[in-house]
């Protein structure tokens, strides 16, 4: 069967087959877990984060995968981190004392007490005393989880006896998180030469007329999409393959590439992160963080996308959601170079 899904791959013999592009950077963070040093990657939405981790995975029994997504407290998140280097979905608690449950019951004087927030995280490391330790692979932390774990906690973190691996889509982090991660490795856009990779591996997946149709398309679907993330590239290959008319189909994605080279940086990086989330709306948070501009630039950059043809829009409720046609067309030429307008820093 043809494997042209967007699912992360996993740690099993079969995705490793799919797994490509990445070679120097997997290289790079097990050399460093080798030499005992924590490391932090990051790359944009859709650069494989989660494949990449689970890549690292592979081989090692003491590695630990942890998606963080959803968790909103910081308690949460250590709960979750325990449950994984445990290797259990249960938490062993303390009972509570009934002496000092008595006691707060009957005292008319608060007192605060400070809790250690690792504590059940530094018992569970001690279950493995004598095995590797443990390396924990964080998924889906974003800038401000980042520093809450590892700015407010580095010190004490440090002390356990775990390896960290954190993927993460900001480029650098703040102090005191930063000096946490002795290595950083960035997830780049796909080059060419990667890209053939992958739609060689994809095709091979596939039925030997699947795998023929597909490599007839490599040569003008790479020049059209590259330098791009992996997502971006299957999600070509998808509409390129599941099309009535291939040659019609692969001439309205170079009509696109050519009417997107006119847009503006802004207006290129709002649209890459469209096709990345899928519909949404202008205030949602994640893409203004990704793109990096306010909530009003946005708005602004949807309408004349939408004019041009770039983006659809729908009511949902009193949302307007913007999203990709499908069906590709080749937009006119809007929000070009030259309007005397500049993007917002």
């Amino acid at each position: 069967m043809l494997l042209l899904g967007q699912r992360p791959l996993t740690a099993s013999a079969a995705d490793q087959q799919l797994f490509s592009g990445r070679s120097p950077e997997l290289r790079r963070v097990r050399r460093a877990l080798d030499l005992g040093l924590n490391a932090y990657v990051h790359g944009p939405r859709g650069s494989g984060r989660t494949s990449f981790l689970r890549q690292v995975e592979r081989g090692r029994p003491e590695a630990r995968y942890v998606r963080l997504h959803g968790f909103e407290t910081l308690r949460d998140r250590l709960d979750e981190i325990e449950r994984a280097v445990r290797g259990s979905n249960a938490l062993e608690r303390y009972r509570p004392d009934p002496f000092s449950q008595a006691f707060k019951a009957f005292s008319t004087t608060e007192v605060k007490v400070s809790v250690d927030p690792l504590r059940y995280l530094r018992k569970a490391t001690r279950l493995g005393d004598g095995d590797p330790r443990p390396v924990v692979l964080v998924d889906d932390l974003d800038q401000e989880e980042c520093h809450e774990l590892f700015g407010r906690l580095r010190d004490d973190l440090w002390e356990l006896p775990i390896q960290w691996v954190v993927a993460g889509s900001v480029s650098s982090l703040d102090p005191p998180a930063d000096a946490f991660f002795d290595a950083v490795v960035e997830l780049p856009l796909l080059d060419d030469e990667s890209l053939r990779e992958l739609v060689r591996r994809r095709a091979a997946s596939g039925t030997r007329g699947e795998e023929k149709l597909l490599l007839s398309v490599v040569d003008s679907a790479i020049e059209s999409v590259a330098p791009c993330t992996p997502r971006r590239a299957l999600s070509v290959l998808r509409d390129l393959y599941l099309s009535d008319d291939l040659a019609e189909a692969t001439s309205q994605l170079a009509r696109l590439q050519s009417a997107r080279a006119t847009l503006r940086p802004t207006a290129n990086k709002l649209l890459d992160a469209l096709i990345h989330h899928g519909p949404t709306h202008a205030g949602d948070a994640e893409l203004l963080s990704e793109v990096g501009v306010t909530r009003s630039r946005v708005v602004q950059l949807l309408t004349e996308l939408e004019a041009g043809g770039f983006v659809v829009a729908q009511r949902e409720g009193r949302r307007k959601l913007f999203a990709v046609p499908s069906r590709r067309i080749a937009p006119a030429d809007v929000v070009t170079e030259g309007h005397g307008e500049t993007d917002e820093p």
